[in-house]
């Protein structure tokens, strides 16, 4: 038997004008309102975001480039729960059924927060790829052969 195991990954664009820390701040602040949770400040990909838990998630709120280099706070949920790391007879033999409920936090999190938010188009994630890889490179390390589209489909959007 399988787990289902739900992800979602959406986004929202930020106020520019605002620092980049103060933006994502104040996102999760609404997110955290919205679904009853409290962001603290934490690690998302070994990048400053905010985190939380709720549901057996961890939620993370972090700042991305997106198309046309405009800034955006990007809002993912991956399993925290351990549990989930095993089949339900115990076994380390666990196949999954991703469930996407990304839809639903779109429209829960533009009705609650009053903020657009949005699910990520193959150009919001070709260009926060890119973004990522300059920075990479500017570090000297993966560039341009980092996280691909076929990674998302196959990992989820970590």
């Amino acid at each position: 038997m399988k787990r289902q195991k739900i992800h979602f990954s959406v986004r929202v664009d930020t106020d520019e004008t605002l620092e980049a820390v103060k933006a994502l701040e104040q996102v999760a602040a609404g997110v955290g309102r919205a679904l009853n949770c409290t962001f603290a400040e934490g690690e998302f990909q070994r990048w400053y975001a905010q985190v939380a838990d709720v549901f057996g998630l961890k939620l993370s709120v972090a700042g991305v480039a997106g198309v046309g280099g405009k800034s955006v706070a990007k809002l993912v949920g991956e399993v925290a729960e351990k549990g989930f790391l095993f089949a339900p007879d115990g076994s380390d033999d666990v196949e999954y059924d991703r469930v996407d409920i990304s839809a639903y936090l779109v429209d829960l999190l533009t009705i609650r927060t009053g903020l657009r938010w949005y699910r990520p188009t193959d150009d919001d994630l070709a260009a926060e790829r890119k973004a990522a890889a300059g920075f990479d490179d500017m570090l000297g390390g993966v560039g341009t052969q980092g996280w691909t589209k076929a990674d998302e489909e196959k990992f989820g959007d970590w």
